[in-house]
This record gives C-alpha cells, sequence and structure tokens, in this order.
C-alpha cells in the first residue's frame, strides 16, 4: 500500500469521526455581508495548499450598503498559492439543503471557477497527512465555470472526494451544461439542491436574479454507495449523508495566477430543495396513457401541491402522498406538471416538468422477458410433444428488433401436422380494448426471403370463449425482410358472431393454414414480432400508396391537406445569402 493510499484513508478516518461527533443539529442561515460587516460572526476561510497566505475573504462596498463578499487568491499555484479557496457561513450541518447566493462568474482571470457547497466535510491539515497544510475537503459543488470566458460560459456538478474529482461522462449525462447565450459578463443566481440519504440527489439552477428566469439546470445527480454512471470506473464512495454548507472559487492552473469571485445574499436552508426523480422523467415521450405519477420529496415537506395538466393548462391537485393517478390521458398530448412542497413555514415551488403520452398502448413490447423459457412461458405454442420431449419455436431474440432491445423469434416447421404453428399470450384479467378511444391493433413483423410463401394471422379470444381471426392480405408477408408495421380495425374482429372487444381474454399470432406449407423436411420458417399495440385510429395502408401529401395524416390526399399547407404557406425562417 503507497504511503499516499495510507494518508487518504487516514484523511476517510478523521472526517468520519468529526462527524460522528458533531452530529447533525440543523438550522437555516443566511448572510447578506450588507454595511461592510458579517451578519454571522462564524465566518471561516480555508484554502488548499496553504502556503502563500494570499487567499483572502474579505467585504468590499457596493452601491448604498449594499455589499457583497471577495473571494480571492493573488498567488499562482506555482508559488504556493491556493488551487481551492472555501468560505463556511456556519458550521451548522444540514443533510436536505438548499445553497444559494448570487456571484459574479467573471472573476478577474480567464481561468476562474467559482460555486457554491453543499454537505462539506473537512478536516485542516497541517501537512502531515497530505505533504501540505491547508483544508482536505469532500462534498457536492455547483460550479460555474469561466475557464474560456463568457462565449462558453458553463455549470456543472461535482462529487469531490478529498479535493479529487471522480467524475466522467458529466457532459454526455446532462450534468455539465453550457449556458446558453453569450452575454455572461454578469452576476447570476445559483442554487445547489441537495435531498436524500440513499441514494441522493444532487440538482443544480442558474438564474438571472434571484426570484427571476431559469438560464440552465443540470440533470439530477443520482449518487449511491456503488459505481455510478457519472463516477470514474471502479470507484464505490458512499454518499454524503451531511455536511456543511459554504461558497468556493478555484484555478489549478499556474497562469493566469490566482482567482477572484464576488458573492452575495449567500443561503442555507433545509426547508428549501424542490422536488426531484419525477416519473414519467422531465421529457419523456411515448408515455403510457395509463402512466401513474410519482417524485421524491425533500424531508422538510408535510404536504404538497399537485399542478398538472396539457401544455399550458395546469390545474391545482391536493394528493395525499407522493403518487398521483391521474387517471386515463389523451394520445399524443404533451402534459405539465410540478410539485411544490409544503413546510412547518415555508412552500417550495417545483420545477416544471413535461411528457408526451404515446400514440398507441402497448399490449408487449417483450422487453420484460429475461431468456427464452420466459418469453415460452408467457407466450406458450400449439405443437404438442414429440417422441423425444418438447419443441421449442418460441425464442427471446436480441438481435432482430423494431424497438427497444428485445423482439420474439418466432419459428415454424408447417410441414408436420397440424399444419399451422401459432403463439398464444393469455391475459390474467380481460382487456377492455374499448376504452380510451382505441380503434386499431398494431404489430411490428419482419420475415426472411428463404422463407416459403404462407399465411399470417391473429386471432383473439374474448372471456367468454369466443373467437375471430384475421389473416394477414399477402401470404408473401412472411418473405419480407424490411421490418413492417401490422394494423387492423378492431372492428374486423368484431364482425357477425365476432369476439367482445370489451374483454379480451387471449391473443394469438400465427402461421399456417392447415395444410401442408410444402417446407423441405428439416426446414424452420422464422418470423420476428415486436411492439404489439393498441392505437387510435390508423391509416391503414398496406397496399403502400404514396401519402406523403396526407398532412391532416386522415389517410386521404385531398383538399383538407393543402388546407393545413396553405394555412402555413410562406412562412420562411431566416434566409442566409450564401
Amino acid at each position: 500500500m503507497s504511503k499516499q493510499i495510507r494518508k487518504l484513508m487516514a484523511v476517510c478516518a478523521v472526517i468520519g469521526l468529526i462527524l460522528a461527533a458533531s452530529g447533525t443539529a440543523q438550522a437555516n442561515w443566511a448572510e447578506t455581508f450588507d454595511a461592510n460587516a458579517f451578519d454571522l460572526a462564524t465566518w471561516e476561510f480555508h484554502c488548499y495548499p496553504d502556503i502563500a497566505k494570499t487567499y483572502t475573504g474579505t467585504i468590499q462596498d457596493g452601491p448604498g450598503d449594499n455589499d457583497y463578499l471577495a473571494v480571492g487568491e493573488t498567488s499562482s499555484v506555482a508559488v504556493g498559492g491556493s488551487a481551492f479557496g472555501g468560505g463556511f457561513g456556519s458550521n451548522e450541518t444540514f443533510t436536505d439543503v438548499r445553497v444559494g447566493a448570487v456571484m459574479n462568474v467573471v472573476g478577474d482571470a480567464s481561468r476562474n471557477l467559482c460555486g457554491v457547497l453543499g454537505r462539506t466535510e473537512y478536516i485542516i491539515d497541517d501537512g502531515s497527512i497530505s505533504g501540505y497544510p491547508g483544508i482536505i475537503a469532500s462534498c457536492y459543488v455547483l460550479l460555474v465555470n469561466w475557464e474560456v470566458g463568457p462565449a462558453n460560459l458553463r455549470i456543472e456538478l461535482q462529487k469531490v472526494v478529498q479535493l479529487s474529482h471522480i467524475m466522467r461522462n458529466s457532459e454526455e449525462l446532462g450534468l455539465e451544461l453550457a449556458v446558453p447565450g453569450l452575454d455572461h459578463a454578469r452576476s447570476y443566481y445559483v442554487e445547489l439542491d441537495i435531498l436524500g440519504s440513499g441514494p441522493v440527489y444532487v440538482t443544480g439552477s442558474l438564474y438571472e436574479y434571484k426570484g427571476g428566469p431559469l438560464v440552465a439546470k443540470t440533470a439530477t445527480m443520482v449518487d449511491t454507495n456503488g459505481n455510478d454512471p457519472w463516477e470514474d470506473e471502479g470507484e464505490h464512495d458512499e454518499v454524503f449523508a451531511s455536511g456543511i454548507s459554504g461558497i468556493t472559487g478555484f484555478n489549478e492552473d499556474p497562469e493566469p495566477a490566482g482567482y477572484y469571485t464576488t458573492f452575495d445574499d449567500v443561503f442555507s436552508i433545509s426547508d428549501g430543495p424542490a422536488a426531484v426523480n419525477p416519473s414519467p422523467a422531465d421529457g419523456a415521450t411515448d408515455v403510457s396513457i395509463n402512466a401513474n405519477l410519482s417524485w421524491v420529496e425533500a424531508a422538510f415537506a408535510t404536504s404538497r401541491e399537485l399542478w398538472f395538466g396539457k401544455k399550458g393548462a395546469m390545474q391545482k391537485i391536493t394528493p395525499p402522498g407522493k403518487t398521483y393517478d391521474p387517471g386515463p390521458l389523451e394520445f399524443g398530448q404533451t402534459y405539465e406538471w410540478r410539485v411544490d412542497e409544503i413546510g412547518a413555514s415555508s412552500t417550495v415551488t417545483g420545477h416544471t416538468w413535461t411528457f408526451t403520452t404515446g400514440g398507441c398502448l402497448s399490449v408487449d413490447d417483450f422487453e420484460s422477458y429475461a431468456n427464452d423459457a420466459a418469453i415460452e412461458s408467457a407466450w406458450p405454442h400449439n405443437i404438442p410433444p414429440g417422441v423425444t420431449g418438447a419443441y421449442h419455436y418460441i425464442f427471446l431474440e436480441t438481435g432482430n428488433i423494431r424497438q427497444g432491445a428485445k423482439s420474439m423469434r418466432f419459428e415454424y416447421a408447417n410441414q408436420y401436422p397440424p399444419y399451422l404453428t401459432d403463439t398464444t399470450k393469455t391475459f390474467a384479467t380481460a382487456q377492455d380494448w374499448t376504452a380510451n378511444g382505441v380503434k386499431a391493433l398494431s404489430l411490428s413483423f419482419r420475415g426472411d426471403d428463404a422463407n416459403v410463401e404462407q399465411p399470417m394471422y391473429i386471432r383473439l379470444e374474448d372471456s367468454a370463449g369466443k373467437t375471430s381471426t384475421v389473416q394477414h392480405p399477402y401470404t408473401h408477408a412472411v418473405q419480407s425482410e424490411p421490418w413492417h408495421e401490422w394494423d387492423i380495425a378492431l372492428e374486423e374482429f368484431n364482425t357477425g358472431d365476432g369476439v367482445n372487444l370489451a374483454s379480451i381474454k387471449k391473443i394469438t399470432i400465427g402461421t399456417g393454414n392447415g395444410t401442408s406449407s410444402g417446407q423441405e423436411v428439416e426446414d424452420r420458417d422464422v418470423v420476428y414480432i415486436d411492439d404489439i399495440r393498441l392505437c387510435p385510429a390508423r391509416c391503414f395502408n398496406l397496399g403502400g400508396l404514396d401519402l406523403r401529401g396526407d398532412a391532416n395524416g386522415d389517410c386521404v390526399v385531398d383538399f383538407d391537406d393543402f388546407a393545413v399547407m396553405a394555412g402555413a404557406w410562406l412562412n420562411d425562417g431566416l434566409a442566409v445569402a450564401p
């Protein structure tokens, strides 16, 4: 074991002892710096390494009595200046916390970074642990990054362990964001929200000013005791369950020298973090119309107001818990919602989330099956066992798929009795296929050009045992190698003495017609099935007609489509001359 590793292990042990002794008696604090004085007598400023002794945190005169805090380092790290500096208004520890501040992101050097810290744990090293005197800290941090100037301002979340960043893939996961626009040489208001203990949810937000428009918001970083997607490979750092709050500035590069950041109206409150972890996820598409809403709240919340509705028309609801069933939604609609948490002393307005419902309801997308045995159990076939035991015709497919990661591989040998092969899914409870405006059954399939031409069919059975079968209009469909959607109007199953569509118990997919297919003796043909759905009105364009001019989606190219196009006649974006 290296000396450095032993030192870091010692740091962890010491920090743990300090936390165990300090406890987590929480309170809120705030600091204005007005009248050229600290409101709190408990401010502490520390840096690492603390060699040059040129790191300072001082109050500067602002207009009137609206003064502010300046945190800066004047020496380069090349001559012993600090790479990191932190200021802490209080030693009070927080679990769920919102840390906020107004900060001027410009600084006085092009490599400056600044931000706010939450759940910070630290010790002051005299040099015997790390080799240099100064603070050794672990924390969650929201950074405002000015490293490459005003045209490229960024915000990012990080988890810092003993002053080391353990982040990767932060940009790909939305934890690092470019701030829109170019006019960034100015002040912003920032918020860092941290809530939960297993997992911990960390979110960063940047606003024009406190109470003003949202400029940028990171994705929520979900921290667990395992190796998370944003952590370096093999890292298993435990979550930070509590700690103190503060502000930071730093510059790890030798040139230009030091860093300088100004802060105002800094606060840390336990009754502040907004609700997180929405389900459906923010921005989700193709959401089921039967989706329930759920979210995670901060510990201070004793009740909540849910605002929910179609985009632009949210209405207030008061659910008793942290879930809500809105009932059947509409197909293809965008919904907005937010959760305002109500605590003993305040109400915290949540972020607004959106999702869009899909055009169809899933009957089976095959994603839930773990292996061949699982899908064969859910979709048993009709072929009785042979002399050597059971035949297997139904398999889980991960290579040929239409959507997701899995489909069903359906094999058949219809040169043998009963000269047709089918597979049936039985629903635990009968399904009402007349609800929610459903008009069509849709499935995706592909075959193989080596397959023998023969019919493909779908059969429905209701809870009374009545059945109805629809055959694909083309017997050569099983030979098609591209994926196709087969859309069937549900009324086709309900002609004459058809099935009761309000009480569907079974769905069967099959090939063959009861006479020998003419396949070779050892031949097995194959069809892949994916994404079985119930849909609203569909365009049953089995003939493959050119309907690109169908602007209104009614499956007819006519003057109604011209009216749609005429409504936007001559609309244009910005034309740029070559």
